[in-house]
């Protein structure tokens, strides 16, 4: 009977370790309200990337997820905007957000990504985009059976 209310207790410390920050995620929400919010659309043209049809697919992919994880307006997120100085994905998201994010992209694009990505080689938004981008491109990126 102790060892289950430990556990409990225990449980309860480790989800809090592990769920997003809640101030932190007001604070970057509140220094983000003085820009617009970007529909997807808008959004989609400040990446400037080859194959517009690939392309528009995955901009409204990271548009969605990226709002997912992080609890942040995506339309006022700019691709020079750092992942972790900035953004704090690493404290506002939950802390599986890189494994959720592989997972999603193969669901939506038959590419396994989970080997090759490491969310702290990337520093930008923009750094992010290109990377998702280049595995949709690559010749070798032949959807996973």
């Amino acid at each position: 009977m102790w060892q289950f209310a430990l556990n409990y207790f225990r449980s309860l410390r480790t989800y809090r370790d592990l769920s997003p920050d809640a101030g932190v995620r007001r604070r970057i929400n509140a220094q983000l309200s003085n820009r617009s919010s970007l529909s997807v659309e808008e959004w989609s043209q400040l990446f400037p990337l080859e194959r517009p049809i690939a392309a528009r697919r995955l901009l409204a992919f990271v548009y969605s997820q990226l709002s997912t994880y992080s609890g942040l307006d995506a339309g006022k997120l700019r691709p020079s905007d750092r992942l972790i100085e900035d953004l704090q994905l690493p404290l506002i998201c939950w802390y599986d957000w890189p494994n959720q994010l592989c997972c999603d992209f193969y669901e939506t694009f038959q590419i396994d990504i989970g080997e090759e990505f490491d969310e702290s080689l990337l520093e930008t938004l923009k750094d992010l985009v290109l990377f998702l981008n280049q595995r949709l491109q690559s010749p070798d990126s032949i959807p996973s059976a």
